[in-house]
């Protein structure tokens, strides 16, 4: 009995040692189970068009029992979208997923255009280069007005398969082909031979949306060396490439008394705005040192004189004296070496003849008559329409008479005026009382 009962409780202990260990090894492969379920991470993230993970992406510690079902290979990344991804460990499956994910917004590059007014390019014209695995479409936020003349900044819009968004910002230019560039001043020139000529001197040209257009001159035929006229070919260009070509003649004349006689009336101009005229002076100023100078120095002999442009400026300037045209022509050689606008006017119509000059100042234009008659009832020093219209009504019928709307406008009130005080002329400023 001793025996058996010895042998029972073997058994049991044997049993319960069985017993334990099963549930130990339950407990461990439970355990180990669980471990390779939470080992596997349930989803991996990658950016389209980026390189494909690996297997350890996918778990926390690195196990070489874990075996990868799924081939990765046969996954575009430029595609978006969940992709399912299979992971055993002996008899235990996981399901994971790769996901591919698009945050990355397209790049690109733009351009300025410059086009025609009434052209209307697409958002394609404007494009440089545009990128994005996952394909990038272009279009204007808001669509450019092409009615517009001038600049305007455009805005593009690249956007990707994902919604991803980049703005980029270009200017179109809008230009009228038909506003080509305005030469001014250019006019024919007269030398003398073996004279020098400054093609561009008084000459500027204007365009329209370009502040710095471009001035050529082909003056290839031109022989300053031989009597003659020869064409000079002005082409003033803009930045559109719109054109104004003029072409003038340059006559070369011999040298004959009429050259000597020029030579001598710069001379006597030179010594006479040397002498009148200062460097400090200002616009105003200067024409009244010349117009105060023909008065006082160029007596009025009124007979009519010959209307001969360089000899009665050499009667003025010698003193000799002269008629309205001598004051007048004398007056305007000397402001037009000072770079003073100005106008020769003559009565028309009206009976006889009289000449007298208008003057830019400024933005404005004014009367001017150096002429010393009538000079106790006007000195017409900068006077408006105004004031030679009164004088014309009211002194002299038709003194002042000319053809309106053919020549500038004045203001109607004057910057200055000038009275006569103890023999001579005094300034007076109307613009800075």
């Amino acid at each position: 009995m001793k025996r058996v009962k010895k042998k029972r409780h073997i058994f049991a202990w044997t049993l319960l040692g069985i017993t334990v260990l099963m549930v130990f090894a339950g407990v461990a492969c439970g355990f180990m189970a669980y471990r390779f379920y939470q080992n596997i991470r349930p989803t991996v993230i990658v950016e389209a068009g980026g390189l494909l993970p690996d297997e350890g992406a996918f778990q926390n510690d690195t196990w070489e029992s874990i075996h990868m079902e799924t081939a990765l290979s046969g996954i575009d990344t430029t595609k978006t979208g969940v992709h399912p991804v299979k992971f055993t460990w002996g008899p235990l499956e996981k399901d994971a997923e790769l996901f591919v994910q698009d945050t990355t917004a397209p790049k690109g590059e733009v351009r300025d255009l410059t086009v025609e007014l009434g052209e209307e390019p697409t958002v394609e014209d404007f494009i440089v280069s545009m990128e994005d695995v996952t394909g990038v479409t272009a279009y204007f936020s808001p669509t450019p007005d092409y009615t517009v003349k001038g600049t305007q900044k455009v805005t593009i819009m690249l956007e990707d398969g994902s919604g991803n968004r980049t703005e980029l910002k270009a200017d179109l230019t809008t230009y009228d082909p038909t506003e080509t560039p305005v030469l001014n001043g250019v006019m024919d020139i007269t030398i003398y031979e073996g004279d020098s000529i400054s093609y561009r001197n008084g000459v500027s040209v204007t365009a329209d949306q370009d502040p710095d257009p471009e001035l050529t001159i082909d003056n290839s035929k031109v022989d300053m060396n031989t009597p003659g006229e020869y064409p000079a070919i002005y082409t003033a260009t803009d930045r559109y490439g719109r054109t104004t070509t003029i072409t003038v003649t340059v006559t070369v004349k011999e040298k004959d008394q009429e050259y000597y006689d020029t030579m001598k009336l710069n001379q006597l101009a030179d010594e006479v705005l040397a002498k009148e005229v200062t460097p400090d002076m200002d616009e105003i100023e200067k024409i009244f040192a010349v117009f105060r100078w023909v008065r006082r120095n160029v007596p009025w002999v009124g007979a009519r004189t010959e209307r001969d442009p360089i000899g009665q400026t050499l009667r003025g300037l010698e003193g000799h004296g002269g008629d309205c045209y001598t004051h007048a022509i004398t007056c305007k050689t000397l402001l037009d070496k000072l770079g003073v606008e100005n106008i020769m006017m003559k009565r028309y119509p009206g009976p006889g003849v009289h000449y007298w000059l208008m003057v830019k100042v400024g933005e404005f234009w004014y009367h001017l008559d150096p002429s010393p008659i009538y000079m106790d009832r006007l000195i017409c020093f900068l006077c408006t329409d105004q004031d030679v219209a009164t004088f014309s009504e009211t002194v002299r019928p038709s003194y002042y008479a000319y053809e309106y709307g053919t020549y500038p406008y004045t203001p109607d009130t004057s910057p200055a005026k000038v009275v006569r005080k103890n023999g001579d002329y005094e300034l007076i400023r109307l613009d800075q009382e």
